[in-house]
C-alpha cells in the first residue's frame, strides 16, 4: 500500500463507539479542540457515538451480536476473553500489517518497548487491539498506610517497625478518647476491603505472601503462587482476627462502602488511628497523618503489593464493517505522538499544559469546579505515556508527585510480580470462569477472608478450605496462568 498523506485530498467519514468514565459529561468527541485540530490536519471527519463506560459490557455484547458494527471502538478497553472472541468470529480485524506501514509512531513504540507489544498479542501471534500507555509508576503500588502521627506522640509511642509494633499503637489508640472530642469515637485501624487505592492487601507481605485483591496470584522465583493456600495466608488472617476480636479493627471493614469510608476520613474529628489511601489530600486533618511502608512481620518479611503497570490492550479495535483500515490506522497513530497523547491526557497546549522545553511540560491548573473531561478525554484515550514522563520529571500532574514520593518508598518493598497482563485463548478463559468466580467480588474468597477474620481460624477449618480450593480446581488454573507467563 502507498504510505497514507495527510491532509487527504477528499474528507472521508469514519463511525467511531467511544467509550467514557461516567464524571465525563462531554457528548461528542468533536466538542474537544484536540480533535478538530486533528480533523483539520488529516481531513478524516469521525461521527462518534460516545457510551458510557458504566453499561460497556451490555453494549460491546449487543453490537457483536447485531452484526452491525462501527467502524472502530475508542477506549472500550474490553475483557480479553471478549477480545478473543471478537478475533474468533471476525469482529476485530487483525493490525500486525497495518501497523507495519501505517503507523510509525506505533511500530517505534513497540521495537523500542516489547512489553507493550506482548501486552496486546493474541496466541496466534496476531494484535486485534491497541494499547493504552498511561504507564504511571505509582499504579503499580496504588495503596498507602497512613498512622495518625499526632496520637502515636500522645501515646509516647515510636513509629512503628513491626506489625507487632503496629499492635501496640493500635490498643494505644483504643478507649483513650486521642481525638478529644468526648466521645469514644476512635477507630485504631480501618480500610476499604477490596480496593485498589484504600484497602489493605498489602498487609499480607509482612507474612510472605502477596495478596492481590482481583486474582490473588503472584510469581515469586518463577512459581505462580495462589495466596489463599499460603501457610502465611493463614497467619496474616490470624493476626487480623486477633486485630478485630479485641476491637481494634474497624467493625464495618467487610461492609462499608466508599462513601461511608471517606465520611471516616474526612470528618471534622480525626477518628482513623491507621487508614489506606492512595495520598495525604484524602484526609481532612492531612498534618496528623504520616505514610507506614513496609512493616516487618513475626519472620522478618516486609514488602509492598507489586501491581500491574498501567498498561491495557482493547484502546482501539477496527472492525471489519471499515472500509478504509489503511486510513484509519494512520488516524489513530497520530495519538501515539508523545505530545498528542500528552494532550489527549491532560487537555491542549495553552488550556491543560504549557510546553517549557521539549523535555519538560508543566500542567495548567483548572478553574474551580472543572474536571479534565471538559477538554481532554484522559485516561480511556489510546496513548503512550511511559513511566519515565514521571520518574524524569517531564510532565507530574500535581495530584500525582505525593503519590510518587509514596511509590519511592514503597519501591524497594515491591518484591513478587503479578501475573503477566496477557491475552488468553478463550479454551482457557472458559476453564477459568470457575476460578474468576470465587475470586470475584464477594465470592469465595472474599467471604471465607472475611470469616476468617471475623470468626478465627482452626485447623479443621484451614483444612477444608484447602480441600475446597482444590475441588475448585485452583491446580489446573495455576497451569494455565503459568503457561502465559
Amino acid at each position: 500500500g502507498e504510505p497514507i498523506v495527510f491532509p487527504l485530498k477528499e474528507k472521508i467519514t469514519l463511525r467511531i463507539d467511544a467509550y467514557k468514565p461516567p464524571s465525563n459529561a462531554v457528548a461528542d468527541y468533536n466538542e474537544y479542540e484536540i480533535f478538530q485540530e486533528l480533523e483539520k490536519r488529516t481531513n478524516v471527519h469521525i461521527e462518534w457515538t460516545v457510551h458510557d463506560n458504566s453499561t460497556k459490557t451490555e453494549k460491546l455484547n449487543l453490537m457483536a451480536a447485531s452484526g452491525e458494527y462501527p467502524d472502530a471502538i475508542y477506549g472500550a478497553q474490553p475483557d480479553g476473553y471478549m477480545l478473543s472472541s471478537w478475533a474468533e468470529q471476525g469482529i476485530a480485524i487483525p493490525l500486525n500489517d497495518l501497523i507495519d506501514k501505517y503507523a510509525p509512531n506505533l511500530k517505534r513504540i513497540f521495537e523500542e518497548n516489547p512489553k507493550y507489544r506482548e501486552i496486546v498479542t493474541h496466541g496466534d501471534g496476531k494484535i486485534y487491539s491497541l494499547p493504552i500507555i498511561t504507564e504511571r509508576p505509582f499504579n503499580e503500588a496504588p495503596d498507602t498506610m497512613f498512622i495518625n502521627k499526632k496520637w502515636l506522640d500522645k501515646a509516647g509511642l515510636p513509629l512503628p517497625a513491626t506489625m507487632d509494633e503496629l499492635y501496640e499503637a493500635l490498643k494505644a489508640f483504643k478507649d483513650a478518647d486521642m481525638n478529644e472530642n468526648g466521645i469514644n469515637d476512635e477507630i485504631p485501624m480501618s480500610f476499604l476491603f477490596r480496593d485498589h487505592w484504600r484497602g489493605g492487601h498489602s498487609l499480607a507481605m509482612a507474612w510472605d505472601v502477596m495478596d492481590h485483591m482481583y486474582t490473588h496470584t503472584y510469581i515469586k522465583d518463577g512459581e505462580v503462587l495462589y495466596a489463599p493456600m499460603q501457610e502465611g495466608y493463614r497467619k496474616y488472617a490470624e493476626f487480623m482476627h486477633k486485630l478485630y476480636k479485641e476491637g481494634l479493627l474497624d467493625p464495618e471493614l467487610f461492609t462499608q462502602d466508599a462513601n461511608v469510608y471517606r465520611a471516616k476520613i474526612r470528618g471534622e474529628f480525626p477518628i482513623l488511628g491507621v487508614a489506606f489511601y492512595s495520598s495525604k489530600a484524602g484526609f481532612s486533618n492531612t498534618d496528623d497523618y504520616v505514610p507506614l511502608i513496609g512493616l516487618k512481620g513475626p519472620d522478618g518479611h516486609a514488602g509492598w503489593t507489586w501491581d500491574r503497570p498501567g498498561i491495557q490492550h482493547g484502546g482501539f479495535v477496527i472492525t471489519s464493517a471499515n472500509k478504509h483500515p489503511e486510513i484509519t490506522m494512520a488516524w489513530i497513530d497520530s495519538h501515539y505522538d508523545f505530545e498528542m497523547s500528552l494532550q489527549l491526557y491532560a487537555g491542549p497546549f495553552g488550556k491543560g499544559i504549557n510546553k517549557i522545553s521539549d523535555n519538560k511540560y508543566e500542567p495548567i491548573p483548572l478553574p474551580q469546579g472543572m474536571n479534565v473531561y471538559a477538554i481532554a478525554p484522559e485516561w480511556p484515550a489510546p496513548k503512550y505515556i511511559p513511566a519515565r514522563t514521571y520518574t524524569e520529571d517531564i510532565f507530574v500532574p500535581p495530584n500525582d508527585v505525593e503519590q510518587m514520593n509514596y511509590f519511592f518508598l514503597k519501591q524497594p518493598y515491591l518484591k513478587y510480580t503479578p501475573p503477566k497482563y496477557k491475552i488468553y485463548d478463550t479454551q482457557d478463559y472458559e476453564k477459568l470462569d470457575t476460578i474468576n468466580e470465587i475470586n470475584s467480588k464477594n465470592g469465595y474468597i472474599d467471604q471465607t477472608f472475611a470469616d476468617f477474620v471475623i470468626n478465627g481460624v482452626t485447623d479443621e477449618k484451614w483444612n477444608s478450605h484447602l480441600q475446597q480450593l482444590k475441588k475448585f480446581g485452583i491446580e489446573e488454573y495455576l497451569q494455565i496462568v503459568a503457561k502465559y507467563e
